[in-house]
């Protein structure tokens, strides 16, 4: 069998070298494209380019829906800590309930609002978000009156168990 010559070794790896850009951008392509499309369709519907910014919150906020929290919830426990107590129920109200329930009905109702300082509304609601507490806020707790239902479960398997079968009767 005959040896390989170096030059044709290097050449293959330079060969496969020459071709990893295209492996690599096609590895990126459908993410990029993805994004691309969902901001084209957002700038149809909205009539105008979504920021960078309200793209990530939208996605966000759609990530916690998944999970089981919903946008109510999140801005229930955040914006007090944003704009405090008094200020969050007026903005809660302003907004109205569809923007409530809807991240990108609620971005875009804030970018209107605040214009371009919307930016640190959004992003300040996107890092108070913690999901551990609200998720065991939301858990369900023991009914105060599951201990008692509970009892009375026991009692009555325990009557069946005990009570003597009755003679039948004949005609």
């Amino acid at each position: 069998m005959k040896a390989r010559t170096p030059s044709l070794r290097l050449r293959r790896k330079y060969e496969v070298d020459e071709l990893y850009w295209l492996a690599r951008r096609s590895r990126s392509f459908p993410r990029r494209a993805l994004f691309a499309l969902r901001r084209t369709a957002l700038t149809f519907k909205w009539g105008r380019v979504p920021k960078v910014w309200e793209l990530f919150f939208i996605d966000r906020m759609r990530e916690l829906e998944r999970i089981g929290l919903t946008l109510d919830e999140i801005l229930q426990s955040t914006l007090p800590q944003v704009f405090g107590e008094d200020t969050s129920e007026v903005l809660r109200t302003y907004v109205g309930g569809k923007a409530r329930c809807n991240p990108e009905r609620f971005a875009r109702n804030i970018s209107k609002m605040f214009g371009a300082s919307a930016q640190s509304v959004l992003t300040g609601v996107d890092r108070l978000v913690d999901e551990a507490s609200l998720l065991e806020k939301k858990a369900p707790k023991e009914a105060p009156y599951q201990s008692l239902l509970d009892a009375l479960q026991r009692i009555d398997a325990g009557m069946t168990i005990t009570q003597p079968s009755r003679p039948e009767r004949r005609p």
